[in-house]
């Protein structure tokens, strides 16, 4: 669920033309929701001592997608107006 709201949140950040640097900080965040979803994942993660690798690996693939769904509100925006 937080990951959802973490999606319209970029959408709507892109929408209100506010500035792209606000995908860095959702980009971690998204990171960390995607490792400690399902619960037990993280745990999991830690106790084979890859906790921290996962983490840093997924961040490039999470700020790629971020940036698609942010360019997708900016989008809507400058074709409504």
């Amino acid at each position: 669920m937080l990951g959802t709201i973490l999606l319209l949140v970029v959408i709507v950040c892109g929408y209100l033309n506010l500035s792209f640097l606000v995908l860095v900080p959702a980009s971690v965040l998204a990171a960390f929701i995607g490792l400690h979803f399902p619960q037990g994942k993280a745990e999991i993660a830690k106790e084979r001592g890859m906790y921290w690798k996962v983490f840093f690996n997924s961040l490039p693939i999470q700020a790629f997608f971020l940036t698609i769904l942010f360019s997708f509100g900016w989008g809507i925006n400058v074709l409504i107006n």
